[in-house]
């Protein structure tokens, strides 16, 4: 339920008749008379409200959550009276499934707008940012084709999988076909789900990975590979361990400035999601290591 009612109960209330004073005090349901009605305390205001306003109308009309004794769970009631020679009489119907319905409405399109707006953001930055460290027109089309793209893929991941969260394997798969890239990868990992904010930054991060590997990294070389391990920490609080390991006869090195890809590793994702990241650049290769907090609401996890 809205406002974070009890969970309503299985079956609707079938309509039922009404009475109330003439200043709406006395509501009472015309059932057993054993039956206890109890409005919620959050609607009590509300209530009042289209009391008043009705008296000058001759019409009343409100929804209202109610609880009827013995039921546990309030429930969304559309009221519809009429004045009668003691007050007001009327019909209630049980709305509670059409209720529950526009605020889901209302909360898919609240979340929709704010990663709309948030999916925008990142691809200003990303525009921004790849023609500031871009040398040549060529190298900024290449440079942000894959990066949009990368988004795309991320936010596809995003809508299919609604609120069972994006699966960390998928986004890291996603990122190496994107780059043909086949027997001299390997990795695993438990089950992780990301929200939406996670897997956004997340994907976007094995793509500067994946990429800087392929250009510039072991699988720039013949003999080069990659091991990508992920585990959860339980204590004292879940975190995501994800280590990405480039092993080749020579590596390459420290890059000589700072991109977009070590920008985004090193400083925007400490910023945006609380990740701490660890870069290693050694005479086999590069590693890089990225702990991220997995703290309710921000993912689930199932083992291995």
């Amino acid at each position: 339920m809205p406002l974070g009612d009890p969970a309503a109960a299985a079956d609707p209330i079938a309509p039922l008749a009404w009475h109330a004073a003439a200043d709406g005090a006395a509501l009472r349901f015309l059932r057993a008379a054993d039956d206890a009605v109890s409005v919620h305390p959050d609607d009590h205001d509300r209530l009042g409200a289209q009391w008043r306003r009705a008296a000058g109308l001759a019409l009343f009309s409100a929804d209202v959550r109610v609880r009827l004794a013995p039921a546990e769970a309030y429930r969304w009631l559309r009221l519809s009276g009429v004045p009668d020679a003691d007050g007001w009489q009327g019909v209630a119907v049980d709305v509670t499934d059409l209720c529950d319905g526009l605020a889901s409405e209302r909360r898919r399109r609240y979340t929709l707008h704010h990663r709309v707006r948030n999916t925008l953001a990142i691809i200003r930055s990303i525009a921004r940012r790849t023609a500031e460290t871009s040398e040549t027109i060529d190298d900024y089309r290449y440079r942000f084709d894959g990066r949009l793209a990368a988004v795309a893929r991320t936010q596809s991941q995003i809508m299919g999988a609604g609120d069972r969260g994006v699966d960390l394997e998928t986004l890291l798969v996603d990122a190496l076909l994107a780059h043909q890239l086949g027997g001299r990868v390997d990795y695993g990992g438990p089950e992780v789900r990301l929200p939406p904010q996670l897997a956004e930054q997340f994907g976007l991060a094995l793509h500067e990975l994946t990429d800087n590997a392929v250009q510039h990294g072991a699988l720039s070389r013949d003999d080069g590979t990659l091991a990508v391990r992920w585990t959860v920490e339980e204590a004292p609080d879940a975190q995501l361990r994800l280590d990405w390991n480039e092993t080749s006869r020579d590596g390459a090195g420290p890059p000589a400035r700072e991109g977009f890809g070590l920008e985004l590793l090193t400083r925007a994702l400490a910023y945006e999601i609380d990740a701490e990241v660890t870069l290693t650049f050694g005479a086999r290769g590069m590693t890089c290591r990225i702990r991220l907090p997995l703290a309710a609401p921000h993912a689930s996890i199932k083992p291995a």
